[in-house]
C-alpha cells in the first residue's frame, strides 16, 4: 500500500524546537548593499535551482508536480523526504531509496519532462541519516547512494525538533558533506532549519558552527518561514523578510563570507499549522525581496498543497485551505530566477543581473494611470544592457517604460495607463528584463477600480 506521511516542513516539531531552545538574535546586516556584495561573491553559475518548492513524494497528490512542470514552467523541485532508519535510508512510504516502485518512477518522469531535483532528507516526522547512524563511513556511503541512484548534484537536509540540538549528529553531517564534496566537486547542499522572525534558534546557529568546524561551507541555509505561533493575524510576508535579514546576520557572524546567495526562504503557503496565512500577496512581497537581494533559493511547502480544497476536504497536507486557483503559488514564484547562483557557493564568471519593482502593485481608477520604478542590479560579472518588456496586461491597459532599456545597475519608470472601458478587476502583469546573462521577471499587480475609486500605488 502507498502510505502517506504528513511529514512536511511544518507542524509542531518546528514549534517545539523554537520554544525549547529560544531564538538566537543577531543584528541585521549593516546594509542591504553590503549583504548584496557578499551575496554576489557566493553566487554559482546556474539559476535552475532558484525556485525549488517541496513535493511530498508520498501523500497521493504528486500528480500536481507533473502539471507544474509541463503546464506552469517549474524547472526544479525538492523531493521530500528520505528518512534514516539505522544506517539505511527509505522514502516516506517506507520503501528503500533506489528501489521504490512508486517514488523512483515519479522522479524519473519529472526528469524526462525537463525538471531538476533536489533530494531532501529528514522533515518533521523523520531524520537524516547522520542523525540515525553513528558510523561515519556508512553515512558517507548512504548519501553517496542518493547522488548515484538519482543522478543529483543537490542534497537538502531538513532538521527539525529535538534533532536541531543534536551536536554529535550535526558534526557527523558536516563531516559527511566535507567528504562528499571532495568526492563530488559539483555537489551542493542545503540545511533547512526552523526559524522565528528574529532568526535561528541558538541550536540552529550551532549547526552553522558545526559546518565551520568541519571546514565546509553550507551552500544554502534554508529557513522555514512558517508557524511562528505569533497569532493568526501575523503578517507572514514581512515576517519572512525579517527572518531572512536576521538569519543572514547570524550566518555572517559565523562566517563573513556568507551572503544572500547562501540563503533560502521557504514559507508554508496558505493556511499554516498555527492558523496564520501566507497569501499570494505575501508571495509577491517575498519574491520582490529576493529579487532585490539576490536570495539563493525560494521554495515553499508544498506543490501538493498548491490547490484549493475541494468539496468538504479541509486537509493541510493536500490543499492550502484558502481561495486560490490551482498552482497559483507556483505561478507566483516561478518568474524568480534569483542570484546567478540560485543555490549557493562557487563562483561563476558570467554576467547576470536582478530585476525588481517598487511598488509591486497599484490600484488605479478607470481612465487613470500608475507608475513604478523598475530597478536592476549587476549580480555577477560586468554590467550589461537590459531590455524591458511587459506581458499579461488586459485589453485597454498600456504599459510603457522610460527608458525602454537600461544598463544593469540602472532603473526605469514603468507607466500603466488604464483605459476608461477596462473592466474592474485585478491583473498580474509580468515585467521582463532580457540581457546577455539571461532573462529575469517580476510581477506587477494592477487593480482596476470603477471611475470613482482608486487609490494609487501601494
Amino acid at each position: 500500500m502507498h502510505l502517506a506521511r504528513l511529514g512536511g516542513l511544518a507542524a509542531s516539531a518546528c514549534a517545539f524546537a523554537l520554544a525549547a531552545t529560544g531564538a538566537s538574535v543577531a543584528l541585521a546586516p549593516a546594509s542591504d548593499a553590503a549583504a548584496n556584495s557578499a551575496a554576489t561573491s557566493g553566487a554559482a553559475g546556474s539559476s535552475v535551482y532558484s525556485v525549488a518548492p517541496y513535493v511530498d513524494m508520498s501523500n497521493g497528490q504528486e500528480g500536481l508536480l507533473d502539471t507544474a512542470i509541463t503546464g506552469h514552467h517549474l524547472k526544479a523541485y525538492t523531493a521530500a523526504f528520505v528518512l534514516g532508519e539505522g544506517c539505511n535510508q527509505v522514502w516516506g512510504d517506507t520503501l528503500p531509496i533506489g528501489n521504490d516502485s512508486y517514488t523512483d518512477p515519479e522522479i524519473a518522469r519529472a526528469k524526462s519532462e525537463g525538471a531538476s531535483v533536489i533530494i531532501s532528507s529528514g522533515g518533521a516526522s523523520g531524520l537524516p541519516l547522520a542523525w540515525t547512524c553513528t558510523t561515519q563511513s556508512s553515512i558517507d556511503a548512504g548519501y553517496q547512494a542518493l547522488i548515484n541512484d538519482y543522478g543529483v548534484t543537490q542534497l537538502d537536509f531538513d532538521v527539525e525538533g529535538a534533532a536541531v540540538a543534536d551536536t554529535a549528529a550535526a558534526a557527523r553531517q558536516m563531516q559527511a558533506m566535507k567528504d562528499l564534496k571532495a568526492a563530488n566537486p559539483n555537489l551542493q547542499f542545503s540545511i533547512t532549519l526552523p526559524v522565528l522572525t528574529s532568526g535561528l534558534t541558538n541550536d540552529g546557529v550551532n549547526i552553522l558552527k558545526a559546518a565551520k568546524n568541519a571546514g565546509v561551507k553550507i551552500d544554502v541555509v534554508n529557513i522555514m518561514t512558517m508557524d511562528y505561533y505569533a497569532g493568526t493575524g501575523a503578517e507572514m510576508g514581512q515576517g519572512a523578510i525579517d527572518a531572512a535579514k536576521a538569519t543572514l546576520a547570524q550566518m555572517q557572524s559565523v562566517d563573513p563570507g556568507y551572503g544572500y546567495a547562501n540563503l533560502g526562504i521557504t514559507p508554508m503557503i496558505g493556511k499554516n499549522d498555527d492558523g496564520s496565512t501566507f497569501t499570494l500577496a505575501d508571495a509577491q512581497t517575498v519574491e520582490s525581496f529576493a529579487a532585490q537581494n539576490g536570495v539563493g533559493r525560494l521554495a515553499f511547502w508544498s506543490v501538493n498543497r498548491d490547490q484549493p480544497c475541494s468539496g468538504s476536504a479541509n486537509s493541510l497536507p493536500t490543499c492550502s485551505e484558502i481561495s486560490q486557483s490551482s498552482l497559483a503559488f507556483t505561478d507566483a514564484f516561478v518568474p524568480y530566477e534569483g542570484s546567478s547562483g540560485g543555490g549557493g557557493g562557487g563562483g561563476g564568471t558570467s554576467s547576470d543581473f536582478s530585476l525588481s519593482l517598487s511598488p509591486g502593485s497599484a490600484s488605479v481608477a478607470q481612465g487613470g494611470s500608475a507608475t513604478a520604478s523598475v530597478a536592476t542590479a549587476t549580480t555577477s560579472g560586468s554590467a550589461e544592457s537590459v531590455a524591458l518588456t511587459a506581458s499579461g496586461a488586459p485589453s485597454g491597459v498600456t504599459v510603457s517604460f522610460s527608458p525602454a532599456s537600461v544598463t544593469s545597475g540602472g532603473s526605469s519608470t514603468l507607466t500603466a495607463a488604464v483605459g476608461s472601458s477596462v473592466a474592474a478587476g485585478t491583473y498580474p502583469i509580468t515585467v521582463t528584463g532580457k540581457g546577455t546573462g539571461g532573462t529575469h521577471s517580476a510581477t506587477y499587480t494592477l487593480t482596476v477600480t470603477g471611475s470613482g475609486g482608486g487609490g494609487g500605488a501601494r
